[in-house]
C-alpha cells in the first residue's frame, strides 16, 4: 500500500514539474490568424494538467487517510482473534491436562486462561462462548478438588443463567452447575 502512495507523490511532483516547465519554457509565439485556436488549446492543456496534478494530490491524500484507518482496524482484529486463539488453546491445553491427570496444572493454565479472556470484546458471541468454557471448566475443577467453593459457585451460577445462549453446550454447562450445587450444598454466595 505503501508503494500506491510513493508512486503517486512521484507522479503528482512530475506532474508539478511539466507545469512549470511549460509555462515557463513553453511556446513563446505571436498569435497569427491561422493559428487563432493554439491559444485555445495551450489554455486547456494548463487546465488539464493543473486537474491532474490535483486529482494526484488529491488522490494521495485520500489514499494516505484511508489506508491508515484500514491498517489500524486490521492491527486491531488481528490482536483481538489472537487474544482468542490464545486463550482457546491455553483453555484446550487445561482440559488436556485434567485428563493426563494434573488438575492442579489445569486449573493453574485455565485460571491464566481466564484472566486473559477478560480483555476479549464480551459482545461477540464466540469471545460469550469461550469465557462460558472457562467458566465452566474452572466451575467443574473446583468441585472435583473441593476447593474455591464460592468461585465454583459464582461460576456455576453464570453458565446456568447464560446456557440458554448456546443450545449445543446446555447438556454439559447443567451437568456442572448440578456437580457444584452437590459439591458446595450449603454454599450460598454468589461470585
Amino acid at each position: 500500500m505503501k508503494v500506491l502512495s510513493i508512486v503517486s507523490s512521484v507522479i503528482a511532483i512530475l506532474l508539478i514539474i511539466l507545469f512549470f516547465g511549460y509555462i515557463l519554457w513553453g511556446p513563446t509565439y505571436e498569435i497569427p490568424q491561422v493559428f487563432k485556436y493554439d491559444v485555445l488549446k495551450d489554455t486547456l492543456i494548463i487546465v488539464l494538467t493543473v486537474a491532474a496534478i490535483a486529482i494526484a494530490v488529491l488522490g494521495a491524500a485520500v489514499y494516505g487517510i484511508v489506508s491508515q484507518k484500514l491498517e489500524k482496524e486490521t492491527e486491531q482484529r488481528i490482536a483481538d482473534e489472537s487474544k482468542g486463539w490464545i486463550v482457546w488453546l491455553a483453555t484446550t491445553t487445561g482440559y488436556s491436562l485434567l485428563e493426563m491427570g494434573n488438575i492442579k496444572q489445569a486449573i493453574r493454565l485455565t485460571e491464566e486462561a481466564y484472566e486473559y479472556a477478560k480483555e476479549l470484546d464480551k459482545s461477540k458471541p464466540n469471545n460469550q462462548l469461550l469465557l462460558g468454557e472457562i467458566r465452566n471448566n474452572l466451575a467443574s475443577y473446583y468441585a472435583q478438588t473441593k476447593k474455591k467453593a464460592d468461585h465454583a459457585k459464582g461460576f456455576a451460577e453464570y453458565i446456568h443463567k447464560n446456557s440458554y445462549k448456546f443450545p449445543e453446550q446446555r447438556e454439559a454447562w447443567e451437568r456442572t452447575y448440578n456437580k457444584v450445587l452437590e459439591t458446595f450444598p450449603d454454599q450460598t454466595k454468589e461470585s
